[in-house]
């Protein structure tokens, strides 16, 4: 099963400069472990210290908020598209 997972500018240098990257899985949380199997430190730049998604990005399927739906046991299906999205910071 073929997840479309779409990466911003800003995030491109984790996954070696690409802004599209494909990963396999039945579930958000399975993608992301295939992804951090594809670009080592993935997993450790999403999560924060107790295992739950950082609060520094937010991560959405098919413009669906992941927070609001069932989390890293999330479905998806082939053709989805998983998008991570930083919180700008500054001042």
């Amino acid at each position: 099963m073929s997840i479309s997972f779409i990466v911003p500018g800003s995030l491109k240098d984790w996954f070696g400069g690409s802004e599209q990257v494909i990963c396999e899985g039945k579930t958000i949380g399975e993608c992301i472990d295939d992804l951090d199997s594809k670009f080592p430190g993935f997993r450790h730049r999403v999560f924060d210290e107790k295992g739950e998604i950082n609060s520094s990005v937010m991560i959405f399927i098919d413009g669906q908020n992941l927070r609001l739906l069932n989390g890293l046991a999330t479905s998806v299906k082939d053709g989805d598209e998983v998008s991570i999205i930083p919180f700008a910071a500054g001042g």
